[in-house]
């Protein structure tokens, strides 16, 4: 901080009709503090022009450019004049971010706010209980203090202990005796049965309005006396926070004006409503005129109350859907959806039904099910939908009539296997399964515990599977068959051992009628299988994709194996061909003209070996690395380069004989008919050259 001469904080939530910097610091600081006659405009111009300052513009997700009175761009942040020497520094809500698509030039750095830390968790608590109560010593404190931090560890949600308010409300339920339960819905039920009682027990009653009849209030709501009084109220509250929540332009939804909340509740809830805590408002004053922001405590809280609205309202019910229109905005709702679930069973079982057809026809859906790989799932969107209706279904009560729509399941981590909610849901969607991804390594489980316990046989939608093992205690023999589906066209399998011979991987997999995309990595065969698997693989003409790293020999290893042959030339259909690490001697021939991009590492390649021929007018990329190949062979392979009609782009490295591939190299660099992209003057270093072509003209 010493670093700046000036220190300039702008609090953009009362800034809605200005958008440059210099004019929300001479209006919002200058003229409030009444220096307009001593720091004039232009005083203050040359200060941000000349003078190191840090600016601190806060709370960016509460502003919003006034359109009507400027149509500079960019209309996402607050323009920018000759400030080269200031720093500013942004706040925002990190929803904001993934909305505003700023560059690099808008977007100097990115500091992520963080949730508290166990033991930042565990101060709070104990700050907490020593308020609500004396203790003769430190161990009396300590024993409360791990009795509550047990209680909501068996909960399994984050949320509760390390965001501070929420651990401040579930604390002091704890403290009154009161059950936190299971449900996510009823724990904010208690809470604001809490804060009620302690607001009429302060404040007084508040007048009421008709009182509804049961059939209009939720069964979990049944058991709390002050929410069913005031079950008007919360209904009017949650058409606040629905309506601010799924404003159209998503801007001010978090924090709003307060002309906003007038319109949704009587002056007598606001102060209500206030005194409670649930909403808080901050006021401002200008020269011309004086006006307030409201919020919710919480963002859970204002999804609390808007699925309290939704439920009750067919039009806000439809609303919801027609808002998600993709993955995300699903996501984004995930909360809502898990109150709904409590409230209203049926109405989630309604609403999934409808999103099934956005998930299906959403671009990161499509992407996942038409890949392989061994790819990451944590920041897999469909993983997190899993976990949104998991919980919506740790929601709900156990019945045959309550069903939640779901495609795509995932099945990894110890917790995963036994889940009783993700047993639920696939066995209702069993029939309607469209990828499945199975993980033995995190489950600590086996193929045949998991295939049993799930049930899955009969998966006659599904169209990709990916398994990934242990290969140092997975023994697959003919269990993985169970899984091998007629409908699969997308298959990988990562990490195994096969060792039966009365049953091959090959026979297995020719089960799978629709094979298009398959990706094996890190498998143990025996010498037996592995040849019939070759033979399979060259006689799969109707494959896409197909990528083979790490196979190994059961009985000789990979370089002692004998001489393997790979025949790919009759595959019509084949446009990327990954091949990594297989046994050391093969006979290759890749020459199908439908081949665009082809990736070769570590492999011996035998001197009949054919990596490209004159009618593979389709091919763009070849990559070698670590391949031992005979002098003829590197040869005819740049001969048959310089003889297509296409550019073609080739990464080489580390290719052996050594002296043939320098002499290769260097003819390369003084060739006309080649550009060189990289030098890769080392034998160890990519050397990436493309072939030229006479311009068309």
């Amino acid at each position: 901080m010493k670093e700046f001469d000036f220190l300039f904080l702008v609090l953009l939530r009362d800034s809605d009709d200005l958008c440059s910097i210099d004019e929300l610091i001479f209006e919002k600081i200058v003229s409030n503090l009444g220096l307009e006659e001593t720091l004039s405009k232009d005083i203050l111009l040359k200060i941000l022009k000349n003078e190191k300052c840090l600016i601190i513009l806060d709370g960016l997700d509460e502003w919003s450019h006034p359109d009507k009175k400027c149509y500079r761009s960019p209309r996402s942040i607050p323009h920018r004049n000759d400030q080269k020497k200031c720093t500013i520094l942004t706040t925002t809500r990190p929803w904001k971010l993934g909305v505003l698509d700023l560059n690099s030039c808008q977007l100097g750095k990115k500091i992520e706010l963080t949730k508290l830390c166990y033991n930042s968790s565990v101060t709070l608590t104990k700050r907490i209980l020593q308020r609500w109560k004396s203790y003769p010593n430190k161990d009396a404190l300590h024993s409360d203090v791990t009795q509550f931090m047990k209680t909501i560890n068996k909960r399994g949600n984050d949320e509760l202990a390390f965001v501070p308010l929420l651990l401040i409300y579930t604390t002091c339920l704890w403290c009154e005796g009161v059950q936190i339960g299971d449900s996510k819905c009823d724990l904010y039920i208690n809470i604001v049965e809490l804060l009620l009682s302690r607001t009429i027990k302060i404040h007084g009653e508040l007048p009421q309005s008709p009182e509804l009849s049961s059939s209009d209030i939720p069964e979990c709501f049944a058991e709390y006396d002050n929410c069913t009084k005031y079950y008007s109220l919360l209904m009017h509250i949650g058409k606040l926070a629905y309506y601010t929540l799924f404003n159209e332009t998503k801007e001010n939804t978090l924090v709003f004006d307060g002309s906003i909340a007038r319109k949704n509740l009587t002056q007598d809830e606001i102060k209500f409503t206030l005194h409670s805590g649930m909403l808080s408002e901050s006021t401002f004053k200008t020269a011309r005129k004086e006006f307030s922001k409201v919020s919710f405590s919480h963002k859970t809280v204002q999804e609390f109350f808007a699925a309290i609205f939704i439920n009750s309202q067919s039009d806000a019910q439809k609303t919801v859907v027609e808002k998600c229109r993709n993955v995300q905005d699903i996501l984004d709702m995930s909360k809502i959806c898990e109150f709904i679930s409590k409230m209203n069973a049926d109405l989630m079982c309604a609403i999934s039904n409808d999103l099934m057809s956005v998930i299906n026809e959403d671009e990161k859906t499509r992407d996942y099910r038409t890949r392989t790989g061994n790819e990451g799932i944590y920041n897999n969107p469909l993983y997190n939908i899993q976990e949104m209706f998991m919980s919506c279904f740790q929601e709900m009560p156990e019945s045959e009539n309550i069903q939640l729509c779901l495609q795509d399941f995932i099945i990894e981590g110890i917790t995963k296997v036994h889940s009783v909610q993700l047993r639920r849901l696939l066995k209702q969607n069993k029939t309607n399964i469209k990828s499945l991804y199975i993980d033995t390594y995190r489950t600590c489980s086996s193929l045949r515990i998991i295939i049993n316990l799930f049930s899955l046989t009969d998966l006659s939608h599904i169209q990709k599977l990916v398994y990934l093992g242990d290969i140092m205690e997975e023994k697959l023999e003919t269990k993985i068959s169970r899984i091998f589906f007629p409908s699969l066209q997308y298959v990988t399998l990562v990490s195994g051992t096969w060792t039966n011979d009365e049953e091959s991987l090959s026979e297995n997999m020719a089960r799978c009628q629709n094979l298009q995309y398959l990706y094996i990595d890190n498998f143990t065969l025996s010498h037996k299988i592995l040849e019939t698997f070759f033979n399979f693989i060259s006689g799969q003409k109707s494959m896409k994709e197909l990528t083979l790293e790490w196979l190994n020999c059961k009985e000789h290893g990979r370089h002692d194996c004998k001489r393997w042959n790979l025949d790919l030339s009759q595959h019509s259909t084949l446009s990327k061909l990954y091949l990594f690490s297989l046994p050391w001697r093969l006979q290759l021939n890749i020459t199908t003209p439908s081949l665009v991009y082809v990736m070769l590492w570590y492999i011996n390649l035998d001197e009949s070996s054919l990596l490209l021929s004159r009618d593979m007018l389709n091919i763009e990329h070849v990559e070698l690395k670590g391949i031992e190949m005979s002098a003829g062979s590197l040869q005819n392979f740049i001969s048959v380069l310089k003889n297509l009609p296409q550019s073609v782009t080739v990464v080489m490295e580390a290719i052996k004989p050594e002296t043939e591939y320098d002499r290769v190299r260097e003819n390369i660099r003084r060739s006309q008919t080649f550009h060189v992209i990289r030098e890769g003057r080392l034998g160890l270093q990519p050397f990436e050259f493309k072939t030229i072509k006479p311009s068309k003209e």
